[in-house]
């Protein structure tokens, strides 16, 4: 099988959102299916769409959920630990901080879009968000 921290970024540069690349990329280990997958997480990209916990991390919580969701005191400290770890790794867990810009705005948006941070710093942190995961035993 292929990489899944790649292929989580595979999906990403493929066209899916942040949120929707690393929940399609361990989706079906959870028995669930592309497609839902990518609709639930569709709304989460771009840190709900307003530069807030990045769509990747919002994604992976989403997959410890698949994994974890049915105990909540495990659940709950599965997505403290991952939280944890991806803040340790990356200083944040916000988009416009690991953005260094609010994308929410125009202003940010433009600068996102001039330095080219969806295909190079969004790509690095799906792919990230994904091998921690997979560190993480998922």
């Amino acid at each position: 099988m292929e990489d899944i921290a790649k292929q989580a970024a595979d999906f990403y540069c493929g066209g899916l959102y942040c949120s929707q690349a690393i929940l399609s990329a361990f989706c079906e280990k959870y028995g669930l299916h592309k497609e839902i997958a990518q609709r639930i997480s569709f709304g989460l990209n771009s840190g709900f769409r307003c530069a807030e916990v990045c769509g990747a991390v919002s994604g992976a919580v989403l997959v410890i959920g698949l994994k974890h969701g049915n105990v909540r005191e495990t659940g709950n400290a599965k997505t403290l630990e991952y939280m944890h770890h991806f803040r340790e790794k990356h200083g944040s867990v916000l988009c416009r901080d690991l953005l260094e810009c609010d994308i929410a705005t125009p202003a940010g948006r433009d600068k996102a879009m001039k330095e080219n941070l969806f295909t190079t710093r969004c790509v690095d942190l799906v792919q990230s968000a994904a091998q921690l995961l997979v560190d993480l035993g998922y």
